[in-house]
């Protein structure tokens, strides 16, 4: 399926590029940079975004970050059922895909339209935050939105989770079975992620001031909003130009971790996280350790490599950002998290390393997953 989901954002493209665009429009190059932005789900602000597009360019994306989110769901999860060894045939997993991804957009649809926001965006609004997609075609509603707390942030979470995870929770709430190891610590790990990046952004906004009732308020919204679109949902509800550069830094590590396995996000993901954490403590108390641990210490070493290669490519392309600008982007990039201080300068060359960027960061961890799914055989979580 990896050729054809290449197919899908090369079809994208042509389709963007004849029928998506208004007249006028001579940068080809945008229309692959915006495809493959869909379909990585990663979402990147350029110049225009999706609303320089016209109604069939807007749907054509819309459909890519469905392709994308049906993929990266259906091929993680068969991998991570080889791995964890769940119950679950393949055919279910592709019919649960379908399920969810339809549940997330009629929920949109259903519950997020308003005078300012259409049937049509309403459903793009859910789709990208259950595709941890930070693509939107209007006005991203504000962090005071209450929606955007009961709705938008819970459908970030259940598309990062991933979709095995999402049906054994399915499974332990209707006909009472437990739920495996790699679920339960994908639910902890994801749990305390939170709470720890909730506390680390809400010190660093209030720090420096005197706190009172409302700027509290607010900074408890937008650190919570952050907490979860770092990981890696990446819609900019609570801009991150706003955070300060202290703030920046604990959002780099934020989207470096990004979500779990067989879900919509990306990044290192928890599981690496906690695989790296017990087999260290095993390996200092003298015990022996699984082969899953030498897959995370991989996975580690190719995203850091990817991650400096990253910042090599966009310092070329791109040599006026500065160095923390150009370490915030390639990770978000190699995360698929879609934040970023600035927009994508509408130059061939600077897409082209976007999109190489993008593609390798989603890519990448979908052949760690493969690569454990068949050659380990006593994990009880994945990687990847």
């Amino acid at each position: 399926m990896f050729p054809g989901y290449l197919a899908v954002m090369l079809l994208g493209m042509i389709l963007i590029r004849q029928f998506g665009m208004f007249a006028g429009n001579t940068n080809g190059v945008r229309a692959l940079f915006l495809a493959v932005n869909a379909g990585t789900l990663t979402g990147f602000a350029d110049s225009s975004g999706v609303a320089g597009l016209n109604a069939n360019g807007q749907r054509i994306v819309l459909l890519l970050i469905v392709c994308g989110s049906l993929f990266n769901m259906i091929i993680g999860a068969l991998a991570v059922k080889r791995i964890a060894r769940m119950r679950f045939s393949d055919g279910r997993i592709i019919v649960a895909a379908f399920i969810v991804q339809a549940a997330a957009m009629l929920l949109g649809l259903a519950l997020l339209q308003s005078e300012q926001r259409s049937a049509f965006g309403a459903t793009f609004l859910s789709t990208s935050a259950f595709g941890n997609c930070a693509l939107y075609p209007g006005e991203l509603p504000p962090d005071t939105d209450i929606l955007v707390h009961v709705i938008i942030l819970p459908l970030t979470i259940l598309g990062g989770l991933g979709l095995p995870v999402l049906m054994e929770i399915v499974d332990a709430t209707l006909f009472h079975k437990p739920l495996s190891s790699h679920s339960r610590g994908v639910l902890g790990v994801s749990a305390l992620l939170y709470v720890i990046g909730f506390a680390a952004l809400l010190g660093l906004s209030l720090a420096g001031q005197v706190p009172t009732v409302q700027s509290t308020v607010a900074a408890v919204r937008q650190s919570s909003v952050l907490a979860v679109q770092s990981r890696t949902g990446g819609l900019d509800i609570s801009p991150v130009r706003l955070v300060p550069e202290s703030a920046r830094w604990v959002l780099i590590v934020l989207m470096m971790i990004g979500a779990s396995p067989a879900g919509t996000g990306s990044g290192l993901k928890t599981t690496t996280l906690a695989e790296l954490f017990r087999g260290t403590r095993r390996l200092l108390r003298g015990l022996p350790v699984s082969r899953s641990l030498g897959i995370a210490l991989t996975w580690l070493g190719s995203y850091l490599a990817m991650l400096l290669g990253a910042v090599v490519l966009l310092s070329h392309v791109n040599p006026v950002l500065s160095t923390d600008h150009l370490l915030f982007t390639a990770v978000s990039g190699i995360s698929n998290v879609g934040f970023s201080l600035s927009d994508v300068p509408d130059q061939k060359n600077v897409m082209f390393a976007y999109c190489a960027i993008m593609l390798l960061g989603r890519m990448v961890p979908l052949m760690i997953l493969w690569w454990m799914a068949e050659t380990t055989r006593d994990a009880d979580w994945a990687i990847g």
